[in-house]
């Protein structure tokens, strides 16, 4: 497994031991009423000075940003007061932003920015920003931000954080933020963190961001010593370990009614995900031509709600997922894009689903376990001109939900790190008719080697059509067992999704229904329970050890072109 190489800061700051040297020294005042800069500052202990009402204090030295806490301060030292930036998380929590460039209606507002945190080659022109490195040492310092509406454009930044986010469901922290009604167009940036929360690009509003030639990096960070795990929406920290993952920090997130382009652009998280949509009104990604990566854990992209992520020509290798799709969230994988995944290739979960899986125009999915993997929900899958590989051997799995935490919201209790249901699964959030429960899936002009199975216990069909496909493997109804023979829990969870199939009839299964067109052939690897099968003329029903054999209720019948109901047993 590739392993993260340290990234060094590109600027220093000096910071003396209070014990001495501070005979010249400046001693911070208890209220900054004005910013101040000077070459040699004390700020004393229990002595941490504030703002007046209404304003922020930054404290940069050599024009990075540091904590405001007690020490001698020497070098290019400022304290800079500026207008408080509210912003109000879904009026559950109140944060106050501060940022090194404060863009609104696209004019740099210098009242509300803390320019000593921008580096002196900077230049802020009528609608751009171009050269500036931004570096942070402390929490919840944001790099850019962009709001109101119009156009700008942000060439070329550099940005440096290390400490912690805010909210990484509001861009509290965030190397660039783009909200409100913005339309940003980010050239060549590049943007590396190190932080839990930590985000590298934020996108939210009704904001739209083009990003363009980017190397985005973000590595985890240390989580507060009295941070306790949660999965609420503006309070956590890490990943959900019911994904079977960890991690503290997103690359990116888009959520709101955002709209992002990725385009040529290197994104690589260390763990939790690289590109994310969460806290979705109607969300669409776009990545193009472009490299995304999890290296120590993580999914290469997260779908949920009304979100479409797409991805043309563009490499994702993520050291767990893919991607994962929650609730109505969709996946495309198109032009040639290649996924590579250390467990699962597509990992579908949460709610009712109703979303959509497309990976076409030769596009590739290799995953070292399952190849796509749903969990409880309904969803439509198209692959076409494509090819789906499978490490375990297992092309298609339905299933239900193996998360504790999922199962526990399904039996009406809210579990421990959770003070509500996650977005898509209470009342509130579903959105017009329910959709299907079934998983219809369609391989169309592709070969696949491996296994279909429909482990939902009751009111799931899954529904496979093949048209001009070749198929060797074995398509049943079955029951699942937990690969280590024990339920996972937060101590196992790396072993969340990892089963066992036991094919066979299923009391209550709404069964398998396969259809085989004209150009299709199927070599079956292995007893297959189905409930219909329709072949057309010249589909092609065979097995390994030559003609194929098939069951009806028991009886055995010829393999003609048509269309048969029943407990079908193909062998």
């Amino acid at each position: 497994m590739h392993r993260y190489a340290k990234i060094p800061s590109l600027l220093g700051a000096s910071l003396l031991a209070l014990a001495g040297g501070t005979a010249l020294a400046e001693t911070a005042p208890a209220i900054v009423a004005a910013s101040i800069t000077t070459s040699d500052l004390v700020i004393a202990p229990q002595s941490v000075p504030a703002a007046p009402a209404g304003k922020l204090l930054t404290l940069t030295v050599d024009g990075v940003e540091m904590p405001l806490a007690p020490g001698h301060y020497t070098g290019n030292v400022a304290l800079t007061v500026t207008d408080d930036i509210p912003v109000d998380y879904h009026k559950v929590m109140l944060h106050h932003f501060r940022a090194a460039a404060y863009v609104e209606n696209g004019v740099l507002v210098p009242a509300k920015s803390v320019t000593a945190a921008l580096s002196p080659q900077a230049t802020a022109s009528d609608g751009v920003l171009a050269n500036a490195a931004i570096t942070s040492h402390g929490e919840r310092f944001n790099g850019i931000v962009v709001a109101g509406t119009g156009a700008y454009r942000i060439d070329h930044p550099v940005i440096e954080f290390t400490g912690n986010g805010g909210n990484d469901f509001a861009g509290y922290g965030a190397g660039i933020v783009a909200t409100d009604d913005a339309d940003v167009t980010i050239d060549r940036p590049i943007i590396r963190t190190t932080g839990a929360i930590r985000t590298a690009v934020f996108v939210g509003g009704n904001a739209t961001v083009h990003v363009n030639d980017a190397e985005i990096e973000v590595r985890n960070g240390t989580l507060p010593p009295d941070y306790k795990f949660t999965v609420d929406m503006g309070k956590m920290m890490e990943v959900p370990w019911m994904l079977g993952l960890f991690g503290n920090v997103r690359a990116t997130n888009l959520v709101g009614n955002g709209t992002v382009f990725y385009n040529r652009s290197h994104i690589r998280a260390q763990g939790w995900g690289a590109v994310s949509t969460d806290d979705s009104v109607r969300v669409r990604m776009y990545i193009n031509d472009s490299l995304i990566e999890t290296v120590d854990s993580g999914y290469g992209c997260y779908s949920i709600g009304d979100s479409i992520d797409t991805f043309a020509h563009s490499i994702v290798r993520a050291a767990d997922v893919g991607c994962i799709m929650a609730a109505q969230g969709s996946v495309t994988f198109t032009d040639g894009t290649l996924v590579e995944s250390g467990r699962f290739g597509v990992m579908m979960h949460s709610g009712e689903g109703g979303g959509s899986l497309r990976i076409d125009k030769g596009s590739h999915l290799r995953a070292r376990e399952t190849a796509i993997e749903v969990k409880g929900i309904g969803t439509t899958v198209l692959v076409d001109g494509a090819t789906v590989q499978a490490g375990n051997g297992v092309i298609l799995q339905s299933m239900d939900n193996d998360d504790p935490f999922m199962k526990a919201i399904m039996r009406g209790e809210i579990p421990a790190g959770m003070a509500a249901p996650p977005p898509g699964v209470a009342e509130a959030d579903k959105k017009g008719p329910a959709p299907s429960p079934d998983v219809v899936a369609t391989f169309r002009n592709t070969s696949l080697a491996g296994n279909f199975f429909n482990a939902r216990s009751r009111n799931s069909a899954m529904i496979l059509h093949f048209a001009n496909a070749r198929l060797a493997g074995q398509i049943a109804t079955s029951t699942t067992a937990p690969a280590l023979g024990k339920e996972p829990t937060a101590v196992t969870y790396r072993e969340i999704g990892r089963v066992t199939n036991t094919a066979g009839f299923v009391a209550g299964s709404a069964g398998v229904e396969v259809f085989l067109d004209a150009t299709s052939r199927w070599t079956v690897t292995g007893p297959s329970y189905l409930r219909a099968l329709t072949l057309a003329p010249g589909a092609r029903l065979e097995s390994t050890r030559g003609k194929a054999v098939m069951q009806i209720d028991g009886k055995t019948v010829p393999i003609r072109p048509g269309t048969y109901r029943g407990a079908i047993i193909v062998n």
